[in-house]
């Protein structure tokens, strides 16, 4: 991909989250989102990549040089990876609302730092297309989420339950919550 056809992204702090707003934009010479989330891609990595047409990049199977990375998607809850890429002058998004913290505080400024970051708190820049792709997994993902919590909240979920025939003595029925459904409980 040229250098012309990446786009930027605005990435806000999230609810209770700290630092920025970061505009991200990657290069041919910083074309990596690298993630360190635990393995995999995560979501809030992916929809930056998607959006900027970046390369997402698992930083936990493969390693890239610092100089390489338009981004670190880290999800540190304030000790050492929280401040390791901002010490290294890469820009930092962290999946956790964390503030300065641990050992390499001193290195986690606003401009180079955001948390708390969802999918929803990433946005284009205002003039940038957005790519052409007809799915977005992390998009799909969140809007998901935000229905089942919508149905949750207004009680208008549906039973994933087998109609029952009536029997003589019908009990009340007990509302299950999204916990209980999940988990079966």
């Amino acid at each position: 991909m040229s250098e012309n056809q990446y786009r930027a992204v605005k990435i806000s702090a999230g609810k209770r989250g700290w630092g920025g707003p970061l505009i991200i934009e990657p290069t041919e010479k910083k074309p990596y989102i690298y993630c360190v989330t635990g393995g995999g891609i995560h979501p809030v990595a992916q929809r930056i990549a998607d959006l900027t047409g970046g390369e997402a990049f698992d930083g936990f199977s493969s390693k890239r040089e610092f100089e390489q990375l338009a981004v670190a998607v880290i999800d540190c809850g304030g000790t050492a990876r929280v401040g390791v890429y901002p010490m290294k002058g890469v820009m930092t998004v962290d999946i956790h609302a964390t503030k300065p913290s641990g050992p390499l505080f001193r290195f986690i400024k606003e401009d180079i730092f955001v948390s708390g970051v969802t999918v929803d708190d990433i946005k284009l820049v205002e003039g940038d297309t957005p790519p052409a792709t007809a799915s977005d997994p992390a998009t799909k993902m969140a809007e998901t989420m935000k229905s089942v919590y919508r149905e949750e909240l207004t009680g208008t979920a549906k039973k994933d339950q087998p109609e029952q025939k009536p029997a003589d003595k019908e009990e009340p029925k007990q509302k299950k919550g999204f916990f209980s459904r999940l988990f079966g409980g």
